[in-house]
């Protein structure tokens, strides 16, 4: 059975999106590519895809329901938040919860960064507000910028735009750990809570405590090796980003490879695993609602590395086992063997 690639199915589905080729809209000088909606997501969440030059970007904003997570993957973008500015370089992360005011400016001549909003309500902005656009970079004349986008509410979701920030903000640095409660704050690329599975490292920038329970926020590393179990979930939602190298994903009866910039989501209910294939991969994933937490606690072990290991260490999925009762995850057996 052949996988959706490159169009948003408008129902829950697993399918993929290669690297910015999802449906584009150019709002305030970037290229808005649409990974996935509520519709896919059945009003998890919204991810988007945003590229852009210098002086692209959204004036200050506002989400009454929408908690947003902020990823940069390239460049550098000033945010404003919570009463000051920061530089947020490739791999840094923000969280901004609902009803918290924001400001993205790009400052580089090549800028990149996934947009995570939860609801389906925020994710409406960059169609309503953006236009149609074929393109895969922003024009190379007059491409805008984030003084485009006029203040006022936006139709047909929870956003209010309202206006220039104030350019006299103090300048702030990122954090290196996670604040224990629901607060807006920006982590320093690879920081967080850290996990060794085996010879992969799992690394937490955002978890229950942090978006009250609506998302987990994870990044995966590790070396080419086999590929994990196969299982499926029941009760969340599964999306994966290639950060680095290449990933081979099994989702219900087809395969895919997956590179840097290409997207993957796994609907609850279907089987699916992994492999990595080079000496240095990495997964961005986001998982809707956040009650899968407790499985990375079981089965890794807490570490201060900040790598993936040289010599693995324990993959300890006999806890998981003893525990079954307690995840949200359905064992299906291992590649190649028989499935329960």
């Amino acid at each position: 059975m052949d996988m959706i690639v490159n169009d948003l199915p408008g129902g829950p589905a697993p399918y993929a999106i290669r690297s910015g080729r999802g449906p584009r809209h150019l709002i305030g000088g970037m290229v808005a590519a649409l990974y996935a909606t509520g519709a896919e997501t059945g009003g998890g969440f919204c991810l988007a895809m945003l590229t852009g030059g210098r002086e692209a970007g959204l004036p200050l904003l506002r989400h009454a329901q929408s908690h947003v997570a902020l990823q940069v993957l390239e460049g550098e973008i000033e945010l404003v938040l919570d009463g000051r500015r920061w530089r947020l370089l490739g791999g840094d992360y923000a969280s901004i919860p609902a009803g918290r005011d924001y400001a993205l400016r790009m400052t580089r001549l090549r800028n990149r960064a996934l947009l995570f909003q939860t609801g389906a309500e925020a994710g409406r902005m960059l169609v309503e507000k953006g236009r149609p656009y074929d393109g895969h970079v922003q024009p190379d004349r007059q491409p805008g910028s984030w003084r485009d986008l006029a203040p006022g509410p936006v139709a047909g979701c929870d956003t209010v735009i309202l206006g220039a920030p104030d350019p006299a903000l103090p300048e702030a640095a990122p954090l290196r750990d996670m604040p224990k409660a629901a607060r807006p704050y920006v982590l320093e690329a690879g920081c967080g809570r850290h996990l060794l599975v085996g010879d992969q490292l799992f690394t937490f920038s955002g978890a229950n405590d942090q978006s009250g329970g609506r998302f987990l926020t994870l990044l995966t590393e590790g070396p080419e090796g086999p590929m994990i179990p196969p299982h499926k979930h029941l009760l969340h939602d599964e999306s994966f980003f290639c950060g680095a190298g290449r990933i081979r994903m099994k989702a219900g009866e087809a395969e895919i490879e997956l590179a840097p910039g290409d997207f993957l989501f796994v609907p609850r209910g279907t089987p699916h695993a992994f492999q990595f294939l080079d000496p240095y991969t990495r997964i961005i994933g986001f998982l809707t609602p956040g009650l899968f937490e407790p499985f990375f606690g079981i089965l890794g072990e807490e570490t201060d590395i900040t790598v993936y290991p040289q010599s693995p260490g324990p993959f300890r999925f006999d806890r998981v086992l003893e525990r079954l009762d307690e995840l949200d995850i359905v064992p299906l057996g291992r590649p190649g063997g028989p499935q329960a």
